[in-house]
C-alpha cells in the first residue's frame, strides 16, 4: 500500500475491471481512497471489515479519503465522494 499499511482502493477487487477506476463508483482509485465495499480479491466484505475495524464506521455510498502514510492509529477517513440518487 502506498505510503503506509492501510487497505485502500488500489488493491480492492473492484479496481480490476478498469485499472485505476472503481467498478462501483467510477471514481479514480489510489492508495488514499477507500469505501465500505472494500475487499481484497477472494475476500468477503465481512472479513475485510473484521481485519480493518476502522472500516466498520464507513457509510455505504461514500468514498473516503484516508491518510495512508502510517499504520498506527486510525487513517482518519474523510468523505471525498458520495453517490446520490438522480431526481
Amino acid at each position: 500500500m502506498p505510503n503506509g499499511g492501510y487497505d485502500s482502493c488500489d488493491r480492492c477487487t473492484y479496481n480490476r475491471l478498469t485499472p485505476e477506476r472503481c467498478d462501483i463508483f467510477r471514481v479514480e482509485t489510489n492508495g488514499s481512497v477507500v469505501c465500505r465495499a472494500f475487499r481484497a480479491p477472494g475476500e468477503s466484505h465481512t472479513s475485510a471489515r473484521k481485519r480493518n475495524r476502522w472500516m466498520q464506521k464507513l457509510k455505504p455510498g461514500v468514498v473516503y479519503s484516508i491518510r495512508n502514510y502510517s499504520t498506527e492509529g486510525d487513517p482518519d477517513p474523510r468523505p471525498a465522494y458520495r453517490v446520490v440518487p438522480v431526481e
